[in-house]
């Protein structure tokens, strides 16, 4: 079963929830773990780097609870620090605009989302382009495939097999691309995800105020 990691702040329990909900009806869970769990010793920073590296992706819930307790603040860096080689993506609240100036170098999308039922269905989107639990029946019919032909000719038989399981198996032309843009300012690369109306942003990895061209 695959799984993504989420950043967050034990603090922001709505946002929590909202995400916890787009998860809910997918076969891709979702792996919380908190700052607090370290200082109670349920979690070592070891468990959280083994966490993130079992993730297909790792998700970012920036807040203003995030951008005001240093200590949180800090681990949010240091996860994604960790996270460098996989597709992270930085969601930041739409009604928090101007409150949040935490950076995140490594980043590949950066959504700015509401909590409500369009954006919910769009994140649910994101989540289920991470879902792998069709693999193993993929796999298992080039297999097959693999079998019939193997008396004929082994070689092709496990070219063919594999190549099914390449294509039959990927899901991420079902992802959100986005819109790619690169910063003015620094020069970085990545995707944004906006509401409709919106036209400026701020860059999360260099945090300078950007405008969407149209």
């Amino acid at each position: 079963m695959s799984q993504i990691f989420i950043s967050h702040s034990q603090k922001d329990q709505a946002l929590k929830d909202f995400i916890a909900n787009a998860f809910a009806i997918t076969k891709v869970k979702a792996i919380f773990e908190e700052y607090e769990k370290i200082i109670n010793g349920t979690v070592t920073a070891d468990k959280i780097a083994e966490d993130i590296g079992n993730s297909q992706a790792v998700f970012v819930l920036l807040s203003d609870n995030i951008q005001n307790i240093p200590h949180t603040r800090d681990w949010v860096v240091w996860e994604t620090g960790i996270a460098k080689n996989k597709d992270i993506w930085v969601f930041e609240p739409f009604l928090q605009s101007g409150l949040i100036s935490v950076v995140t170098p490594y980043l590949k999308h950066y959504v700015l989302y509401n909590t409500n039922d369009s954006w919910l269905n769009y994140i649910r989107k994101i989540i289920e382009s991470y879902d792998d639990s069709h693999v193993l029946p993929t796999i298992l019919a080039a297999g097959s495939v693999g079998a019939i032909l193997a008396e004929k000719n082994k070689a092709e038989a496990a070219f063919l097999g594999a190549l099914a399981g390449v294509f039959l198996s990927d899901k991420s032309g079902d992802r959100p691309s986005g819109n790619p843009i690169m910063c003015t300012n620094c020069s970085s690369s990545y995707s944004i995800h906006l509401p409709t109306s919106v036209g400026t942003f701020r860059c999360p990895i260099c945090n300078s105020a950007l405008k969407l061209n149209t």
